[in-house]
């Protein structure tokens, strides 16, 4: 089952979170906020162990101190390999922080200043960000009708909230696939990771294989730009049975897998337009 617009959101809230903390010191334009916050998604996922969101309101908490964040985010964009250890310009001390490297001189703070000083990297992955997930994260109109939804106490989901991610700019099953998917259905689990800690196929497979025998038919991962990390995934079972034995009757499941986290559903269709 592919994630809804409401689903992505909640996942990326603290990403959503630096991104308003920034506005609130109104230390820049709307712009240049939202490319600092991305480039701080995309270094959550090309840099191991960084996760620089959240340490946002904690770190950058004055107009000046936000100010200083755009300035570093925008010369890594805009002057790409200047951050080289002989370079001109002195490292992103800022950024560093948000990462987790106290110095600029730790082998680990090396190895991302090599990271952001890498030819058009940075560029390449803050465009992927923006035109990939960021179209949600930073929608404000979406988040107005989340903080609606949310403050009037839940209940279905406006449409908007409720609709398949993938609408948004990525292939739609054809139709000719429908009957395979209805037969799929009800032996598939939607899967989903903790952010920045994603699963392989094979890790996946494995898991199941190991604790229920030879019971996987395939298992289906979301599809993603090059360098990014797939956040969710299906599997599909040889037997209903074998879906429901991993549920034990619950709606949802956390599993453990190889020390990261995997929570599973039951993978519930969309039903088609001629069918609403």
């Amino acid at each position: 089952m592919e994630p809804t617009v409401h689903d992505v959101l909640a996942f990326h809230r603290v990403d959503r979170a630096a991104y308003e903390h920034l506005l609130s010191l109104g230390a820049a334009p709307r712009r240049a906020a939202r490319d600092a916050v991305a480039l701080l998604m995309w270094l959550h996922r090309a840099a191991a162990g960084a996760d620089p969101a959240p340490r946002v309101p904690a770190l950058v908490r004055t107009p000046a101190a936000a100010a200083r964040l755009l300035a570093e985010a925008r010369a890594v964009l805009l002057l790409h390999g200047s951050y080289d250890a002989a370079g001109p310009l002195p490292p992103p001390q800022l950024l560093l922080l948000l990462c987790g490297e106290e110095a600029a001189d730790d082998p680990r703070a090396r190895r991302l200043l090599l990271l952001l000083a890498a030819d058009e990297a940075a560029r390449r992955g803050v465009a992927e960000v923006l035109g990939g997930v960021g179209a949600l994260v930073f929608d404000d109109r979406l988040h107005a009708i989340l903080r609606r939804h949310e403050e009037g106490g839940g209940g279905a989901l406006p449409e908007e909230l409720a609709a398949p991610y993938r609408l948004h700019g990525a292939p739609v099953r054809s139709a000719a696939a429908a009957p395979l998917a209805e037969e799929e259905d009800g032996r598939s689990l939607f899967i989903t990771f903790s952010k920045g800690y994603p699963l392989t196929r094979e890790e996946v497979e494995e898991f199941f294989t190991e604790r229920w025998g030879n019971c996987v038919a395939k298992v289906m991962m979301e599809k993603t730009p090059p360098g990014e990390l797939p956040t969710y995934g299906r599997v599909l079972f040889r037997r209903a049975a074998t879906m429901a034995a991993v549920l034990g009757g619950r709606p949802l499941v956390k599993l453990m897998v190889n020390g990261r986290h995997l929570w599973a559903r039951k993978y519930v269709p969309r039903p088609s337009p001629a069918q609403r």
